[in-house]
C-alpha cells in the first residue's frame, strides 16, 4: 500500500501590509504648566492696583490650580456610550429620531433630534443608492457601525466625543457634547458629518 499526498495548486492571496494608524498624544494639553519657583522667591503682581489704594510689597499667595480631568470619568464614558448606541439605532432605522429628545437638554433638543433625523435620512439615501449599484452582494444592507470613539472631558460636568462611523463602504464622522445637568448626562450638541 502506498501513500499519495494531494496538495492544492491554487495561488495564495497576496498579503497586504497597511500602515498602522497614528495615535493621538495623551490628553494633557490643558494641564497647568509646572512652575519651578523657589519657596523664597517673591511673586510679581502685574495687575493694576485698585483705585486710590497702594499695595504693600508683600509676597502674593500662590494661585489655586484648577483641576483638569485627563481623559474622561467613568460616568462620562458610560453616558457617551449610551448616547452613541441610541444614535446608531436611530441611524440604522431601529428607533425614531424623536427618542433622542429624552437624552437631550430641553433648549437643544430640537437641534439634536433634527441632526438625528437628517442622519437617518442620509443613511437611508446612501443605502438606496448602494442597492441600485450592487450586483452580486447580499440584499441585506450593512448596518451603521462604530469604528472608533474618542472622548475628552474639557471640564468637570462636560464631555465631548468624536465618533468614526462606517456605513457600507463609506466612512462618516459624528461629534457630540454631553453635559451633566441635575444628576443626568444630556446632549447639547450633535453633528453628523
Amino acid at each position: 500500500m502506498s501513500t499519495v499526498e494531494v496538495t492544492r495548486q491554487v495561488p495564495r492571496p497576496a498579503i497586504r501590509l497597511r500602515p498602522a494608524p497614528r495615535h493621538d498624544p495623551p490628553f494633557d494639553d490643558e494641564r497647568e504648566p509646572e512652575v519651578w519657583a523657589s519657596p523664597h522667591q517673591l511673586a510679581l503682581n502685574w495687575s493694576p492696583p485698585p483705585a486710590g489704594a497702594e499695595r504693600a510689597a508683600l509676597p502674593e499667595e500662590r494661585p489655586v490650580k484648577r483641576t483638569v480631568v485627563a481623559g474622561a470619568s467613568g460616568d462620562a464614558k458610560l453616558a457617551v456610550r449610551r448616547f452613541v448606541g441610541l444614535c446608531i439605532e436611530v441611524l440604522n432605522g431601529y428607533r425614531p429620531a424623536a427618542h433622542l429628545r429624552r437624552l437631550s437638554q430641553p433648549r437643544d433638543a430640537a437641534a439634536v433630534v433634527s441632526q438625528g433625523l437628517s442622519g437617518a435620512r442620509r443613511v437611508a439615501e446612501a443605502r438606496r443608492h448602494a442597492a441600485g449599484v450592487r450586483t452580486n452582494r447580499p440584499r441585506r444592507p450593512a448596518p451603521v457601525a462604530v469604528v472608533q470613539l474618542r472622548l475628552c472631558e474639557p471640564r468637570a460636568g462636560a464631555v465631548e466625543a468624536a465618533v468614526v462611523l462606517v456605513i457600507g463602504e463609506r466612512t462618516w464622522a459624528m461629534a457630540l457634547r454631553l453635559e451633566l445637568h441635575q444628576g443626568s448626562w444630556v446632549a447639547t450638541t450633535l453633528r453628523l458629518i
